[in-house]
C-alpha cells in the first residue's frame, strides 16, 4: 500500500460508486492503473466489499440500540449465537468483543420497543450470557454531505425526492 492506494481507498469510502475513470482523474493515473490497484486491494482483502447506506426507518426498523453483554465463558461462541438471533422484527447488525467491564457490544435494529424487549429476552436466554445493559440511540450524527458531486447528481436527487414524496402521499391517502 502506498499513498496513492490510500487516496483511492478514501475516495471509495466517501463514494463507493465512483467510476475508475473518475478516480483516475483525481489520483492522476490511467483508468487501467486504477482498475489494477483496486483489483489488487480486493484480492489482498484490503477492500472486503461494497455497501449501501440504508434508511432503517424507511424499511421498518426505526429503533437502534446497543446491548452490552457480560459473559461467563469465551465470547466468540456466544457472539455467534447472538448474531443468529435476527428475525423479521430484529436485526443483530454488529457484534464486537471489547475490553473493560463488559465482554461484548452488540448493535441491533428493531421494528419497535416490544421487538427490542423480545430480542433482549432471547439474548438473556443464550447460555453463558450473565448480564446485559441496553442503550437506545435517539439519533445518529451524520457526516457532512460529500463535496465531490458528479454531473447529474442534482437531477437524480430531485427524482429520488419526487418518488419519495409520491410514496408518502400514496401512504397517507
Amino acid at each position: 500500500m502506498d499513498t496513492t492506494d490510500t487516496h483511492i481507498l478514501r475516495l471509495l469510502q466517501r463514494d463507493g460508486r465512483l467510476s475508475h475513470e473518475e478516480i483516475a482523474r483525481k489520483v492522476h493515473l490511467s483508468r487501467p492503473a486504477v482498475h489494477e490497484r483496486i483489483r489488487r486491494m480486493e484480492q489482498d482483502g484490503v477492500i472486503r466489499g461494497y455497501s449501501v447506506h440504508v434508511d432503517w426507518a424507511a424499511v421498518g426498523m426505526p429503533l437502534t440500540a446497543f446491548i452490552w453483554l457480560r459473559t461467563v465463558m469465551p465470547c466468540n461462541p456466544i457472539g455467534l449465537q447472538v448474531m443468529g438471533l435476527t428475525d423479521d422484527t430484529a436485526l443483530v447488525e454488529e457484534c464486537y468483543r471489547v475490553a473493560g467491564e463488559w465482554c461484548m457490544l452488540v448493535k441491533v435494529r428493531t421494528t419497535s420497543s416490544q421487538a427490542l424487549q423480545d430480542l433482549l429476552d432471547r439474548v438473556a436466554a443464550v447460555p453463558g450470557v450473565q448480564n446485559t445493559m441496553t442503550v437506545i440511540a435517539l439519533s445518529q450524527v451524520e457526516p457532512p454531505l460529500r463535496s465531490s458531486r458528479r454531473e447529474g447528481d442534482d437531477e437524480a436527487l430531485e427524482t429520488v425526492h419526487s418518488v419519495g414524496e409520491a410514496i408518502r402521499r400514496r401512504r397517507s391517502s
